[in-house]
């Protein structure tokens, strides 16, 4: 790739552009986790392993308790590039023109390299969110595109990945509030702490309104009732200590290869802690692109701004000869503390 310094958007600014695109609203996992700009494209970290142990009373010239260290494990990812380009954007498609009928107008190419900028880093922004949901579904990473096959097991517990003994859809004997306490239970017995929020789909938190076991712990009795609202739900769930609703839920679909799939299966419930930030981060590496704007003389970016999204016109000499607007990205979802996530395949 040869960027085009000489572009009617200067990489710099295209740069900064794209970076400022805002992230969608349904993007609801990338933007209910943080975000870390790292200066390189590997991530290393312990996952400590904490007890809540105590200290030994002892008689005055007793021998002092000797306690023991917390465990960990080590863990390295290392970030994958995530890209896009149009072949036939409309940055080209306006060059076209322009060669078609002898004139030029560089606000028009100007606004059509930003006009595929945009479109580029929603891609970027949606495969991420895919990404996140992946995660979030089986605590792995599992990538097989562009050429790279491969996973990242974040190392969720065995016991925290788990199915319903009876599916929620079964209104009558499907048990989500006694499922609920069951597994916030063993959450808690692997973490000293309970799961304070979830993720769903709509499909599941309906099921869980319409349960018979939920409307009798409302109620009293089923009696003429077929549902609860979700703000009974939520109280329920709140007066016997169980995680509630972290935002609305989801039922977010992304474009795959012409195909709408979902990007969090919506038979599962996915427990997690309060603050998403204690559960995991989004990751923003180097790329090549960032690395070559720094090393360029012709752009002011800094090693120190390089991580993150970039944005260029990439110009080919080859054949074919193109010219065309690219969105690089080195990112990926890092659980950082894989035993605060606990998901359930309930339906």
């Amino acid at each position: 790739m040869a960027i085009f310094f000489d572009a009617p958007v200067e990489p710099d600014e295209l740069t900064q552009y794209v970076r400022d695109v805002p992230s969608p609203a349904v993007l609801g996992f990338t933007n209910l986790f943080p975000r870390r700009d790292l200066d390189t494209n590997t991530v290393d970290f312990a996952e400590i392993v904490r007890t809540n142990r105590t200290a030994r009373y002892r008689s005055w010239d007793g021998r002092v308790h000797v306690s023991e260290r917390d465990t960990g494990s080590e863990k390295r990812v290392k970030l994958l590039p995530l890209s896009s380009s149009l072949t036939m954007g409309e940055y080209e498609r306006v060059q076209l023109e322009f060669a078609r009928t002898g004139g030029t107008n560089q606000r028009a190419l100007a606004a059509a390299v930003y006009n595929d900028a945009t479109n580029l880093t929603r891609e970027v922004q949606f495969r991420l969110e895919q990404a996140w949901g992946d995660v979030i579904a089986d605590g792995k990473l599992t990538i097989n595109e562009g050429g790279y096959a491969g996973e990242a097991d974040f190392g969720v517990p065995g016991n925290q990945v788990v199915t319903a003994a009876t599916v929620w859809t079964d209104l009558t004997n499907g048990k989500p509030l006694t499922d609920l306490l069951s597994w916030s239970d063993v959450y808690n017995t692997n973490n000293g702490v309970r799961p304070g929020a979830f993720k769903s789909s709509l499909r599941v938190l309906r099921l869980m309104q319409r349960s018979k076991e939920v409307i009798d712990a409302v109620y009293g009795s089923t009696q003429g009732r077929t549902r609860v609202n979700t703000s009974e739900l939520i109280d329920l769930l709140s007066s016997e200590g169980l995680p509630t609703p972290a935002g609305d839920p989801y039922d977010t679909q992304v474009d795959v290869d012409g195909v709408a799939t979902r990007v969090f299966p919506d038979d599962r419930i996915a427990l997690m802690p309060s603050d998403p930030g204690e559960l995991g981060y989004t990751a923003w590496g180097v790329t090549a692109t960032a690395l070559e704007l720094v090393r360029s003389g012709d752009s002011e970016l800094t090693f120190e701004e390089a991580p993150g999204i970039v944005g260029v016109v990439d110009k080919s000499d080859g054949v074919p000869y193109r010219e065309q607007t690219i969105v690089d990205a080195a990112a990926m979802p890092i659980l950082a503390n894989a035993r605060l996530l606990m998901v359930a395949d309930v339906a």
